[in-house]
């Protein structure tokens, strides 16, 4: 079905938890409960459709996240999935803070995500993909394999910093395969308008997979917890695998793993 041999899929979901919905101002508990929800049902139910088609994938996770939630991160950990870094605390990005604040966020994840994996991570995402000219010289200065917050290709490639050593693998992404624009509800901003026809949203995502099962052979796709988790979405989510997996040579991967295999292929081409 398809012309290519091998097609790598990419399932990422971006563990948010509470973090997404804390404002500096005012805390409201239901609010914030909405975040509990992706943590306290969401990621165990993600857990079982996952385990029951043996895919392993990638929860980029806030450090606050992991400090909150220990016992669902280890579970992700312990599952065989990658925790990879989402920042400290979702809300604040990259691009609103000065160089040194920015690396003392990006370091005190490494370490709340440290703490509970027992492992570095070598993965990281922006919160709302909004780096800083500094984030990529960052992230090779603390050991990083790949990053993937950039939307500017369909293809991983290398990311090189004038003045610095090595390169990190990017494993771009985009907002048309995201659930939380489709889905996910706000009162404000007005483009959160969420509860969208899931059956329209997976003939976008089915419909963008054989193009890039054609053209890239690379199918990044972004979740979150607390939206895919519902029961109308994760069904969508798993007709989503068996579709995929009808397609000849198709590998789900974890983001680490390919961007391991990839930095190594284009060492050997070079």
């Amino acid at each position: 079905m398809g012309e290519r041999s091998t097609c790598n899929v990419c399932l990422t979901f971006d563990f948010d938890a509470e973090s997404i919905w804390l404002r500096k101002d005012r805390q409201s508990p239901s609010v914030l409960s909405r975040g509990t929800y992706g943590a306290k049902v969401a990621v165990p139910r993600i857990l079982d459709l996952l385990g029951r088609y043996d895919i392993a994938a990638t929860f980029f996770t806030p450090g606050w996240v992991a400090e909150q939630h220990p016992h669902e991160v280890e579970a992700l950990h312990r599952a065989g999935h990658e925790v990879a870094h989402h920042g400290y605390l979702h809300q604040v990005k990259p691009y609103d803070m000065s160089p040194s604040e920015e690396w003392d966020n990006l370091e005190r994840g490494v370490g709340a995500l440290q703490a509970v994996t027992g492992e570095r991570p070598v993965g990281y995402r922006c919160p709302g993909a909004v780096i800083s000219p500094e984030t990529h010289g960052f992230l090779l200065k603390a050991g990083f394999l790949y990053d993937s917050s950039m939307m500017d290709d369909e293809r991983p490639y290398l990311i090189r910093v004038p003045g610095q050593s090595g390169a990190l693998v990017e494993l771009p992404g985009s907002f048309e395969l995201d659930d939380a624009p489709y889905f996910m509800f706000s009162f404000g901003p007005v483009y959160m308008t969420g509860n969208s026809d899931p059956n329209k949203v997976l003939r976008i995502w089915q419909s963008e997979f054989r193009g890039l099962y054609r053209e890239s052979g690379f199918f990044m796709i972004m979740f979150h917890p607390q939206v895919i988790g519902r029961h109308h979405r994760i069904e969508m989510l798993e007709e989503l695998i068996c579709y995929i997996r009808g397609f000849a040579g198709v590998a789900f991967r974890r983001s680490d793993h390919l961007a391991r295999e990839f930095l190594a292929h284009s060492a050997t081409v070079a």
